[in-house]
């Protein structure tokens, strides 16, 4: 009977072990947690350390209060915002950028108010930056934490403190959409006389003291920190892949080398191109996503062509050299365009989300011609053998543009185009994608669908409309004037 209890409660103690975690399993929870939040460690532990060091305060009970302040600040907040923001999900170089900005600012605040007091801290140079990469939300969740980290600093500066905090809410409210340079210049020397109006009240209140020289230095702070934040964001931009409204609206620049190199290759895809930028652009703008960057990258998705620009129809005079081909190497070369648009964004430090459109634009969707033709010879060839590699678009731009992508191709193929013909062709095609749950990942309602349907109506029947024809004999009356000012 003895023997039998203990064995069941041997039996009893083996399956709470089972049960519990093994302490080698609990250190990789650990690692895979801090790996994956190791941007908020570092970022709360260094500022932790500046700020102890910097302000002379050697306890270790002040630096772990900071740590845990801070960090719990990010969590609370920063990670609050950030995630809802659908690029964060994507890219992990959105994380490293936000939160280096913050180290940024943080830490030269810290250098500076030690210096120069607590009126030379501010928050527009790190706000500015992280809404006009980010957006509002997060440019929100920088004031935040940047007022937060200000007020460890100077505990006894709370009015001024909180009106940090207000300033660089507003500041995030206001730079959020800026796409030109000179709106952030007239942006910061508004924001500086709004703080300089707030900062007479805190005056008047007894809450500062009255000097005309900290009224000039907080006025004066916002127009500094907007040069500061022109200076720096092309090399944010340059060394995170992350660009502003102001750098894509320069990489669509007419200029740039790589749409030069378009245009002399690959004349075809060029206005094909430009075609899907006009239809990108108005629909993202009636859906309420980004316009600029629906446009500029779709002048951009398709820049592998460059490599072998013949085997793409839009670019092809009389011959085709897929007839020359077996369909499993024209399904190879068009797969080609995909990988070489993708190494060229790389090479020439294109934003992250160029090079997702590149690589997106086509989702897994089969080369019906390609795979036709095969099947036509080899009834053993599956559908599989001939879709794009993929992935599916993963954010609304990139459904856009392969929704742009496919009704251009086809509507460049009516004959007399009319309104009608051309919703009958944009709604087969649209719901024939969808219906291949190509958009699942995109975000697109179906709300957003129905409008982009629209747009795209409006936008290709208005280019479809011909010019008037001229009788023979006005065309010979313009070119013998057009003759007689050249000769004369």
């Amino acid at each position: 009977m003895h023997t039998k209890d203990l064995r069941r409660r041997n039996q009893m103690q083996n399956r709470r072990m089972d049960k519990t975690i093994p302490a080698p399993q609990i250190f990789k929870h650990f690692q895979r947690y801090v790996r994956m939040n190791l941007e908020m460690f570092i970022n709360a532990l260094f500022l932790s350390l500046v700020s102890t060091l910097t302000f002379g305060n050697q306890r270790i009970l002040f630096f772990l209060m900071t740590f845990f302040f801070l960090f719990a600040i990010e969590l609370l907040i920063c990670e609050t915002a950030i995630v809802k923001n659908r690029f964060f999900l994507l890219h992990r170089n959105y994380r490293i950028t936000f939160y280096s900005v913050l180290l940024f600012q943080c830490t030269l605040n810290t250098l500076v108010g030690f210096s120069m007091g607590h009126l030379s801290v501010t928050v527009f140079l790190g706000v500015a930056m992280v809404a006009i990469l980010f957006g509002k939300r997060a440019g929100h969740a920088a004031a935040i934490f940047i007022a937060f980290h200000a007020g460890i600093l100077f505990p006894s500066s709370a009015p001024y403190i909180l009106f940090l905090l207000l300033t660089g809410v507003a500041t995030a409210s206001v730079v959020q959409d800026i796409n030109r340079r000179i709106d952030l210049a007239l942006y910061s020397f508004l924001l500086g006389a709004v703080k300089g109006a707030f900062f007479l009240l805190l005056m008047y209140a007894g809450l500062e003291r009255f000097l005309l020289m900290d009224l000039l230095v907080v006025s004066i702070l916002p127009p500094i920190s907007s040069v500061l934040v022109v200076g720096i964001l092309p090399y944010v931009e340059w060394g995170s892949r992350i660009y502003s409204n102001i750098g894509l609206m320069e990489l669509g620049n007419l200029n740039q080398p790589l749409l030069k190199s378009l245009l002399e290759n690959a004349p075809g895809t060029y206005y094909h191109s430009f075609m899907l930028a006009n239809l990108s652009e108005a629909a993202a703008e009636k859906i309420g996503v980004n316009p600029i960057l629906a446009r500029t990258g779709a002048y951009f998705h398709d820049i592998g062509k460059i490599k072998k620009p013949l085997f793409f129809v839009e670019n092809q005079t009389d011959e085709n050299p897929h007839d020359l081909l077996a369909p499993n190497l024209s399904h190879l070369v068009l797969q080609e365009h995909i990988r070489y648009g993708v190494e060229l964004c790389e090479k020439y430090r294109l934003p992250l989300l160029f090079q997702d459109l590149a690589a997106q634009h086509h989702g897994t969707r089969v080369q019906k011609f390609f795979y036709n033709k095969a099947k036509a010879a080899d009834l053993s060839v599956t559908e599989e053998q001939y879709r794009y590699l993929g992935p599916r678009p993963k954010f609304k731009e990139a459904g856009i543009l392969m929704l742009a992508d496919s009704v251009e191709a086809a509507a460049r193929s009516i004959q007399n185009p009319s309104i009608q013909k051309i919703k009958e062709v944009v709604n087969d095609i649209i719901n024939g994608i969808y219906l291949e749950r190509q958009l699942d990942d995109s975000g697109l309602t179906l709300k957003d669908i129905e409008i982009i349907i629209e747009e795209f109506i409006r936008v290709l029947h208005k280019f479809s409309h011909k010019r008037i024809e001229y009788p023979k004999e006005e065309i010979e009356l313009m070119i013998g004037k057009k003759g007689g000012k050249e000769n004369g």
